[in-house]
């Protein structure tokens, strides 16, 4: 097998053996378990019996479980599963076997004619695989840098509908006994009935259903407070908890290591629909009884807190879905994240704080990739200013002035140095040791810093207004 220039080879993805080891763990499979289940009555059990354990749990590890499965029992080095994206008809990666994190994997959704999806769902004989041509094959394959020798398709099929595939790579070409045929196709039928049961939870008419409530919870004339909570709980949502608002926005394309991705304004409307989607999925998942809806590309709702009041964990986990959607997808993601809401009354103030918090958080730090509301501190408040006045005075001069000065040297960190030293009452000690370095070097700082300033940093009524134009300038710098 000939790997070209770009290309990863499967036996680069499969090199690091506690990817199998995590396979085998989340399919319940044990991987010291004899692999063939040729002529085995009770090997086939424990595959059954796997898979019934794969079927109860959420969406996300049963597509996790399904992927380790299917590639345990058919010995291919890798297993993609996709989901038909019902609202464009696109078939979108959810997960594989090994995991594809990290591995700069560029993945792209599919767009499968009618034709093709037609004979996916033709009948077969038991057990037997689709026969797909070469042409076939490669509008099926998500993955445009993997070389492989070998791609077996294998349908999800409900009602002669396709929802999704499971796309089975290998380094040569397996010979697939009528057992493990059979035994691939009871585990796809089977899949199939328990991924549809979960995707019906967001057919069309619960997204019309949260989109209403949501138009009711936010509305000035809203309904009482007990039909409310009755509305929620019939959509899945305990309002007597503490939650959180939530926005979510798909922001920009990233550029990929070889070069730029297509920009058009089709592929990125597709590409923001397809993260959406599978952020929101993953928050549902992970935070039972969320409530979301989705507005071009923006997601928003309530998330709720099980364990106390902090949204902490929270954002650690968004944060880490925006990493994985940036290796995964090349988008950049950012969530805002409101204080908590107590009572009813309190969720139009919860979205007006999860939207500062996207927009200001963006700006102060994209990397962060999300931003609580209680986490603003004077950026808030200087948000606006920055956005709509244009005025000039002394001290954004004199910022500007130290900025210039640090980009044209290395390491100089004139204006974090000042930053910081302002922010902790003129301590030099404090300052020192933030940035570690010794104090002589701040004291050396901050006499260039007023070599550079006109305004006297050491003057009580200057130091605040200098700060503030600090952040202004911060703000500034992330809207060019």
């Amino acid at each position: 097998m000939t790997t070209h220039a770009g290309e990863i080879s499967l036996a680069e993805l499969g090199a690091d053996s506690a990817d199998l080891e995590m396979a085998n763990r989340q399919s319940s499979v044990s991987p010291n378990k004899n692999s063939t289940v040729e002529g085995s009555t009770q090997k086939v059990c424990d595959m059954l019996q796997d898979l019934v354990i794969a079927l109860s749990k959420p969406l996300d590890e049963l597509l996790v479980s399904l992927a380790a499965l299917t590639r345990q029992v058919t010995h291919v080095d890798l297993c993609v599963v996709l989901l038909l994206e019902t609202t464009d008809g696109q078939m979108m990666t959810m997960t594989s076997s090994p995991d594809l994190r990290e591995r700069g994997i560029k993945i792209v959704p599919l767009e499968v004619d009618l034709p093709l999806r037609t004979k996916l769902c033709e009948s077969k004989a038991p057990g037997q695989f689709p026969l797909l041509n070469i042409h076939e094959q490669e509008q099926l394959n998500p993955l445009k840098n993997v070389q492989y020798e070998t791609l077996v398709v294998i349908p999800l099929i409900v009602q002669n509908t396709c929802i999704g595939l499971i796309n089975c790579y290998s380094s040569r070409y397996p010979e697939f006994p009528i057992e493990v045929q059979l035994l691939i196709s009871a585990i796809a039928i089977q899949a199939s009935l328990a991924i549809q049961h979960h995707l019906l939870l967001n057919a069309p008419a619960q997204v019309h259903a949260v989109r209403a409530f949501f138009d009711a919870l936010l509305s000035e004339k809203s309904d009482s407070k007990e039909s409310l909570r009755g509305w929620a709980t019939s959509l899945g949502c305990d309002l007597t908890k503490l939650h959180v608002a939530v926005k979510l926005a798909m922001l920009q394309t990233l550029e990929s290591q070889e070069g730029a991705f297509d920009e058009s304004e089709e592929y990125q409307v597709n590409a923001f629909r397809r993260t959406l989607k599978l952020a929101k999925y993953g928050i549902m998942e992970n935070y039972p009884g969320s409530l979301l809806d989705e507005c071009e590309n923006i997601l928003y709702g309530i998330v709720p807190l099980e364990r106390d009041d902090n949204p902490d964990d929270l954002r650690t986990w968004l944060s880490e879905l925006a990493r994985q959607v940036e290796l995964e997808q090349h988008i950049h993601m950012f969530t805002g994240i409101s204080s908590t809401c107590n009572d009813i009354g309190d969720f139009r103030r919860g979205f007006a704080e999860a939207e500062e918090a996207l927009q200001v958080g963006q700006r102060i730090d994209l990397e962060m990739r999300s931003a609580y509301f209680n986490d603003l501190g004077m950026y808030r408040y200087l948000y606006e200013f920055a956005c709509s006045n244009n005025l000039r005075d002394s001290y954004l001069d004199q910022v500007d002035m130290i900025a210039r000065y640090d980009r044209g040297r290395k390491r100089s960190e004139l204006l974090d140095t000042l930053e910081l030293y302002l922010e902790h009452g003129c301590n030099i000690k404090d300052t020192a040791e933030l940035l570690a370095v010794h104090r002589n070097t701040i004291a050396l700082r901050l006499e260039r810093i007023e070599s550079l300033c006109s305004s006297n940093v050491q003057q009580p009524g200057n130091r605040l207004a200098l700060l503030a134009a600090i952040k202004i300038h911060r703000l500034r710098a992330q809207m060019v």
